[in-house]
Formats: structure tokens, C-alpha cells, sequence
């Protein structure tokens, strides 16, 4: 019987066929005339995870293997090889009906499709819509995880999701009036819905952080994240094995389907290139309503980014400048980290005597630094402590230097490895002028907003 399934594929790939789903429903319709039969159509495997939904259930998939062909893939987060279905049959019971599952991969020249077609008996198809309901609703349930868009798919991350909900404000030394002005552009945003319907326009926003590297945009967002009761969205790229215009389409089709919410462009400057700007555009404003989306971009580079999206109202609507830190935050953040390593008992032997006029110190060394460089600075300090502590306990007869001392040493050596170009100096000082308003923050941890993304709907064994 499975057997013109392989017939229908040979015919459905070796020939021009402008309908290649519709081409083998109908023959799978001819091969089981008196069974029921539902078809599933996705871009992304992610969509309709079937056989990760049957596993939670311990439901075993029994592979028609004449009729099934795989490919070996490797999932970098576990170290192991797994097996993914890419045309073949699988037979399972659910609720006491066995289903036939026929799978199908193919790909356009603009799409990539999977076709999933069900078989199964029954005086109707209630059984089947209910299991089709089930995988999307497991698909599209978080379970302490947030979704990430990468390498062409949505997936649930759970080191992200951790990574947020250790994010607090306290932890970020900023102005105060910064601070209220981005927690106020984001909760208002979802507050004021009646209010873009009385005028109606279309619920959504654009919030644009930018500046140079390592100033708190990340921490910030992950800030915003944690306090917020909407999806967040996280996207890493655009890029899909059929071109980024897949990409973005997916994007925004997830956004809307989970909106309210808060979706992440993290360097807008290098996902928006030429041939995909137009259709970003498109979906951004253009072509369906984004009721519900705020959107929270940032870059390291405005410069690259095309003034249609930079300063066209309804898209970014609000810009936030996080530039290089002034003496003031640089002492705040010296204070908050000599704090930090008073407060850890592994260090009871570091004492800072003045730590008042050591933080001064530091900030007038350390103008032009980030607050990675700063960041970097104290762990630098902490790893020469303990370098140094572990050579006198073998014998070495090194002196022990005032922490003070110590602490400022290690300033000059790290300024020596730093390659600072004044221009880009006089750029973000220029920056400010442009931005008086905008304030700047110093963040007491740089964490990457970006973990790895844990193919949580992959398992060992076959996946259909």
C-alpha cells in the first residue's frame, strides 16, 4: 500500500508540478479511499514538532523504513548525532486510533515546504484535528524558555530564559530620568491599547538603542524582559536556507500570532541588508497590522542604517543614545564592583582602604572605556589576586601589594592592550551633543543577551 506513496513521489519530483501538496493529497486520498485524512502544510519542522509532542506522551513511532528516508544531523548542545525524516511513513496509535503519517520535504525556489498528511479511520476526523491542535499547542508553549529565531527557525531557549530572569535593575547603575524614560516607553506601549484604537492607528511601536559596544544596551533589554508579562521574541538573524525574505516573513508571522509581545532585532545594522530592506519594511509597516508588537532594536552602527528606517516616524518611534560612560558613571560602576568583591567571601583578603578616592582614581584613568572594558578591568584584578595567592602558597616569595595599588597597576596594563581610535571618540562625543536627553548607563554585568538555542523538539532516535 506505502509503496505509491514512493510512486507519487518519484512522479510528484521528477516533473513541473505547480501544486506538489495538492499532487500527493489526492493520491494519498486514492490510495486510502475509505479513511480519514488531514494535511498539515509548514516552512519550519519547528511548527509542527509531531513526533517531539508523541514522545511526551510515550507514544513509539514505528518507522516504515521501505518507504522512509533520513539524513544524520548533529545537535551541538548535547554532542550527538539524530536522525531527521525527510520523506518516509510512520505508524502510531493516539487515543486507542492508529494513525498513518506520510512526511515530505521539498523546496521552491523561494520556499522551503514540509507536508505532513495524516491517515487514519474514523467516522469523522474529530480525533485527528484534535492531535493536530495538540502539537501546535505544545509547539507553541513555553515552559520557562523564550523563543529565538535562528539558523532559519523559531526554537525555545531555556539558557536565554535564565539569563533574563536574572536580569535586575539594580544591577544597572544609570540616570534615574533614563531609566523611567525606557521602562516608560515599554509598559506604557502595552497600557495604552484603547488609546491607539480611539485613534485609529495601528497598536504597535519601534524602540531603537544605540550607541557603541558594551554600554548596557543588552542588559537593558534583558531588564525590560524580565519585568514585563508579554512573549518576548529574540532574533538572531534573518538569514534561512531560502534567503532572508523567509526569514523575516517567518518572523513576523510568530510575532502576530503571539501578541501581544516584545520582539528583539539585536544589531539591526547588520540583519537589514540591501536586498531584504523593501521586505523588512513591508512587514515592519506595510502590509498586515502588527497590533500588539513592540519592537526593540539595537546597533552599534546608526551610520549603516538606511534613513528610511532610521528616522521614518511609525517605525522606530523613540531612539535611546548609550554612549561611553562620563567620569560620574565610571566612579559609580568602580563602587558597585569593589562592593561586589568586598561582599564575596573567596576574596576576604582583598581590602580596599580608600575605595571613595580609588573609584575616582579609576574613572580618571579609564576615560574613553566602555563598561566591558571596566567590567574586564576587575576580573582581570581578581584573576592576578588569585594568580599571585596561589604562587606563595607554593613558596614564591612575592610581596603582597595594597589592593589600592594593586587595582591601579592592573589599569595601566589593561589600558596598554587597548587600541582606542580617537575619532570614534570624537564621534560619540558629538553623539551626545546630538542627544542631550539621552542618558547613559553602566551596566554592573555584560552578559551576551544571545545563548545558544536548545533544539528542544530534537531527540534521539528518528525524528518524523
Amino acid at each position: 500500500m506505502t509503496s505509491q506513496f514512493s510512486a507519487s513521489l518519484n512522479a510528484l519530483f521528477n516533473a513541473p508540478l505547480p501544486h506538489p501538496h495538492l499532487t500527493l493529497i489526492k493520491d494519498l486520498k486514492a490510495t486510502h479511499p475509505t479513511f480519514q485524512h488531514l494535511t498539515v502544510l509548514q516552512y519550519s519542522e519547528a511548527s509542527f514538532p509531531l513526533s517531539g509532542y508523541l514522545k511526551t506522551l510515550d507514544i513509539e513511532l514505528s518507522v516504515v523504513e521501505p518507504e522512509t528516508h533520513s539524513v544524520v544531523q548533529y545537535d551541538q548542545t548535547k554532542q550527538r548525532t539524530f536522525s531527521q525524516v525527510v520523506a518516509g511513513v510512520t505508524i502510531f496509535t493516539y487515543e486507542s486510533v492508529e494513525f498513518r503519517v506520510y512526511k515530505a520535504i521539498w523546496q521552491t525556489e523561494r520556499s522551503f515546504w514540509i507536508f505532513y498528511h495524516l491517515v487514519f479511520a474514523g467516522a469523522d476526523d474529530a480525533v485527528g484535528q484534535k492531535l493536530v491542535e495538540e502539537v501546535y499547542r505544545w509547539a507553541n508553549s513555553l515552559k520557562e524558555e523564550i523563543w529565538v529565531f535562528e539558523g532559519g527557525s523559531w526554537a525555545k531557549n531555556k539558557q536565554l530564559y535564565r539569563s533574563i530572569r536574572s536580569a535586575d535593575w539594580n544591577d544597572i547603575i544609570l540616570e534615574e530620568q533614563f531609566k523611567e524614560g525606557l521602562r516608560r516607553d515599554t509598559q506604557t506601549f502595552f497600557s495604552s491599547k484603547d488609546i491607539y484604537t480611539s485613534l485609529g492607528i495601528t497598536w504597535k511601536r519601534g524602540i531603537l538603542l544605540l550607541g557603541p559596544p558594551g554600554n548596557g544596551k543588552t542588559e537593558s533589554i534583558k531588564a525590560l524582559l524580565n519585568e514585563t508579562d508579554c512573549a518576548p521574541l529574540y532574533v538572531k538573524s534573518f538569514e534561512t536556507r531560502q534567503g532572508p525574505e523567509q526569514g523575516v516573513r517567518a518572523i513576523f508571522e510568530h510575532a502576530r500570532r503571539h501578541s501581544p509581545c516584545i520582539l528583539v532585532l539585536e544589531d539591526l545594522d547588520a540583519m537589514v541588508k540591501d536586498e531584504v530592506r523593501s521586505f523588512f519594511l513591508n512587514e515592519l509597516d506595510g502590509i498586515a497590522q502588527n497590533d500588539g508588537i513592540l519592537t526593540i532594536a539595537t546597533t552599534n552602527h546608526p551610520e549603516r542604517i538606511d534613513d528610511s528606517i532610521l528616522n521614518r516616524p511609525s517605525r522606530f518611534d523613540v531612539k535611546y543614545a548609550f554612549n561611553l560612560p562620563d567620569s560620574g558613571l565610571r566612579k559609580q560602576f568602580a563602587l558597585k564592583w569593589m562592593e561586589k568583591i568586598r561582599a564575596l567571601e573567596s576574596n576576604s583578603d582583598v581590602v580596599f582602604d580608600k575605595p571613595d578616592e580609588l573609584a575616582a582614581s579609576v574613572s580618571e584613568k579609564t576615560e574613553g572605556w566602555s563598561f566591558a572594558f571596566l567590567k574586564e578591568l576587575f576580573v582581570s584584578f581578581l584573576l592576578r589576586v588569585a594568580h599571585d595567592k596561589a604562587l606563595r602558597q607554593k613558596g614564591a616569595g612575592l610581596p603582597r601589594e595594597p589592593s589600592d595599588v594593586l587595582l591601579l597597576k592592573q589599569v595601566e596594563q589593561l589600558a596598554a592592550q587597548i587600541i582606542k581610535s580617537k575619532d570614534d571618540y570624537n564621534d560619540q562625543d558629538k553623539q551626545r551633543s546630538a542627544h542631550p536627553t539621552m542618558f547613559r548607563t553602566a551596566v554592573l554585568t555584560q552578559r551576551g543577551l544571545a545563548g545558544h538555542v536548545e533544539p528542544s523538539v530534537l531527540h534521539a532516535g528518528i525524528n518524523f
